[in-house]
């Protein structure tokens, strides 16, 4: 079975470390530009369609967000407690 692309893109950059400083509202604005420009490279959004598309992804990305981080106050805080860092090296 193959891992969709948008989980996979998730937990890509939830891996990223480089930019620890990085809030959770600019994260998931990042994977919503990037999962959208996907969709759309892919001919897979309708453009009649686009708000409600787009409302429809924010949604599952917060969800996923959500569900991924969950125990963790910040998105930092997750990072440190699952990824070293390269500093911690």
């Amino acid at each position: 079975m193959q891992q969709d692309y948008l989980i996979k893109l998730m937990m890509t950059q939830l891996k990223e470390t480089s930019n620890m400083r990085e809030n959770s509202s600019e994260f998931l604005r990042k994977i919503i530009s990037i999962y959208t420009l996907h969709l759309l490279r892919a001919g897979n959004i309708p453009t009649h369609f686009f708000d409600e598309v787009m409302h429809d992804i924010e949604a599952e990305v917060v969800e996923i967000y959500r569900k991924k981080t969950y125990g963790h106050l910040t998105l930092e805080e997750f990072r440190r407690h699952n990824f070293k860092t390269k500093r911690d090296s």
